[in-house]
């Protein structure tokens, strides 16, 4: 295996752009605008933040669903569908309907957690109730999940974020 990538905050920022860019060519095409955000926690809320910011999104929302054993930091091959523990559902319920919803992770390698979280979402809304869009920074060659956004196509390399990088998260 490979020394791992470590990512600077350009790296993000530009990655986020390019992530803007797509959305608002795509919303131009289909008239409409993002009306809210879900980050999901914890390498999404850094850039949903950043990309709410540069789209004038005013609502942004916090999901816990992840895919790797907090104690490892790695992939459980027996859970298939990830773990959730942080849940914005019952928000969403309350008055997202008929707006269009964009969901944002820094990572989108085997596509559990992305996959997870949006067929758990379809089966909650009626389909058409809230138009749910997908966006990472970075989705490696191997997911089996496509997000409708991407910064950039990356192959199996391990990333660190620049978040991930902070000597006092460590000690």
């Amino acid at each position: 295996m490979s020394e791992p990538k470590q990512l600077c905050w350009v790296d993000i920022e530009r990655q986020c752009g390019h992530i803007v860019n797509q959305i608002n060519d795509r919303c131009e095409e289909e008239d409409h605008n993002i009306d809210a955000i879900i980050g999901l926690s914890r390498g999404g809320l850094v850039p949903a933040t950043i990309i709410a910011h540069q789209l004038a999104v005013r609502e942004v929302l916090v999901h816990g669903y992840h895919s790797y054993d907090e104690n490892t930091n790695s992939r459980d091959p027996n859970n298939t569908h990830g773990v959730m523990y942080q849940d914005v559902v019952y928000d969403l319920m309350k008055g997202l309907s008929g707006k269009n919803i964009l969901i944002v992770d820094d990572l989108c390698d085997a596509g559990i957690t992305m996959h997870g979280l949006t067929q758990r979402l379809y089966k909650k809304f009626h389909k058409g109730a809230v138009n749910f869009m997908t966006a990472t920074l970075y989705c490696k060659s191997h997911s089996q999940f496509r997000p409708d956004f991407v910064g950039e196509y990356c192959g199996k390399d391990w990333l660190v974020f620049p978040w991930e990088q902070c000597k006092y998260c460590y000690q």
